[in-house]
């Protein structure tokens, strides 16, 4: 087990660095383990960097950071156990044809693109405080956080699970659902249309009962949010049973060694990328064809179409297939041409189009070995 994790770890994205391998031997790991509350926080760091941005589709801070958890004093000497020192980089969203960069080691490193794969789990029951396996390393968790009773002002209780990441704190999402023959269960579909009552104000007297007795305690059994969703079959106080669970999962992402080339270009204009060249072959508010030349001769053309078509934007920047659309990328993978789809006003404006350009292209699998250092793992991941 690698000792050290160099990590992003965000919102949307993360590459973290956890700790040494010559540390703690024989220590419990510190994955998935939040700093104790009472920690010491640093807030300005010599040497680290914070930058705003402002992207295509709003503003972002980005800043890195170092966190030590779990660590104790032995004999005289600090022991950090395995992961728990990380370096981290945090991302505020999805960041491919955004604009985004993230900051590594000080410097501006700009995102070029991301992978993600999706998880389905099934027919699990989990107690309260255990957790379920999302990663088979144990670096992203479901767990079982809360029970509630009486939330709802009658005998039902509510359950909350939420996902844990590698550093040990959770993502922003409370996925809170109930279930009880006193809630009215939102998510059957029956009270889409409304109660069925005419619009008006009902008395509930302590002497009579009427249309409303009982039937003005609501919940959901089920709970969506983004690109994740949660099922509950049944939600005790003390355990709940897990009709079905998903959520992406980033399984890489590609960053850029070098500076974003940014620009407008009309037809016949050419930019270097490197050693690589880009040739604007035609623009229109309809279509635009490229011509990416590389180092050794190569080339490859593409012509972009249906740049007017309303609906071409619905799932950027999330959906992978819906981004290579817009990307023109080297045989190696090292240089990438994207059009910028995102930008306010269109890629196409006054018989222009806007392009990204990347190039020394460099691939973080999650997780990874670090290149230059093995004794780190990296853990992108949102």
């Amino acid at each position: 087990m690698k000792n050290h994790v160099l990590g992003l770890l965000a919102g949307g994205l993360a590459l973290a660095a956890l700790s040494p391998v010559c540390g703690a031997q024989g220590a419990e790991s510190a994955l998935c383990q939040a700093p104790a509350r009472t920690a010491a926080i640093i807030a300005k760091v010599p040497g680290f960097k914070s930058y705003d941005l402002d992207l295509y589709i709003g503003k972002r801070t980005i800043n890195e950071g170092v966190v030590i958890r779990k660590s104790y004093i032995d004999n005289g000497k600090i022991i950090i156990p395995p992961e728990g020192l990380y370096y981290s980089s945090r991302l505020g969203s999805i960041g491919t044809m955004t604009g985004l960069d993230v900051v590594m080691l000080g410097k501006r490193q700009p995102v070029v693109n991301e992978q993600y794969e999706y998880i389905i789990v099934k027919n699990r029951k989990l107690k309260l405080g255990e957790s379920l396996k999302l990663h088979e390393d144990g670096s992203r968790l479901l767990q079982f956080t809360a029970s509630k009773g009486h939330p709802y002002g009658n005998a039902a209780n509510s359950d909350t699970v939420r996902i844990m990441k590698a550093s040990g704190n959770y993502y922003g999402t409370n996925f809170t659902v109930a279930i009880s023959p006193t809630l009215k269960d939102f998510s059957s579909g029956k009270y889409n249309d409304g109660l069925g009552l005419p619009e008006g104000r009902y008395p509930l007297p302590a002497d009579e009962t009427g249309p409303l007795y009982h039937n003005t305690y609501f919940t959901s059994s089920t709970y969506p949010s983004g690109q994740s969703y949660f099922i509950a079959e049944k939600a005790g106080m003390d355990e709940i049973s897990v009709k079905e669970f998903g959520t992406p999962s980033l399984t890489s992402i590609w960053l850029s060694a070098a500076p974003r080339i940014s620009g407008a270009y009309a037809p016949g204009d050419h930019v270097m990328v490197g050693k690589a060249k880009v040739d604007v072959l035609a623009v229109s508010p309809t279509e635009v064809t490229l011509r990416l030349t590389e180092e050794s001769g190569k080339t490859a053309e593409k012509t972009f179409k249906g740049m007017d078509d309303p609906a071409a934007l619905d799932y950027l920047p999330s959906s992978a297939p819906d981004r290579a659309k817009w990307q023109l990328n080297s045989s190696d993978g090292k240089i990438s041409v994207q059009l910028a789809m995102l930008k306010p006003g269109g890629a196409v404006q006054d018989g222009k189009v806007s392009l990204d350009m990347y190039r020394d292209i460099y691939e973080i699998r999650n997780p990874q070995e670090w290149p230059s250092d093995t004794r780190f793992l990296a853990r992108p991941d949102t």
